[in-house]
C-alpha cells in the first residue's frame, strides 16, 4: 500500500499551491495517516504487489486513497508537527 499511496499523493497533492507546507515531516505526516487509515495490503512477492496495484487501478479504490489523503492532508494543516 505504502507506494501506491506515495505515488497518489505525489502526483496529486505535491503540485505547487496545493499544500500550505511542503516540508518533508509534514509529508511524512500525511501519508502514515492517509496509510493507516485505509485497508493495509500484504504481499511477499512481485507477483502478489501487481495484484494490488491493479486492484488499485479500479476508481473506486482510487476515490478512497483520494478520500484519505483528502482527510489527511487537512487534519496535517491544521495541526502540523514541526
Amino acid at each position: 500500500m505504502e507506494p501506491i499511496v506515495k505515488n497518489f499523493f505525489q502526483d496529486q497533492f505535491l503540485k505547487p499551491g496545493i499544500l500550505k507546507c511542503h516540508c518533508s515531516k509534514c509529508q511524512l505526516d500525511i501519508l502514515l495517516l492517509a496509510l493507516n487509515q485505509l485497508t493495509p495490503r500484504y504481499t511477499s512477492t512481485t507477483q502478489g504487489e501487481a495484484y494490488i496495484k491493479a486492484i488499485y487501478m479500479n476508481a473506486q479504490m482510487q476515490s478512497d486513497v483520494l478520500k484519505e489523503l483528502t482527510k489527511a492532508v487537512s487534519v496535517i494543516e491544521a495541526n502540523p508537527n514541526h
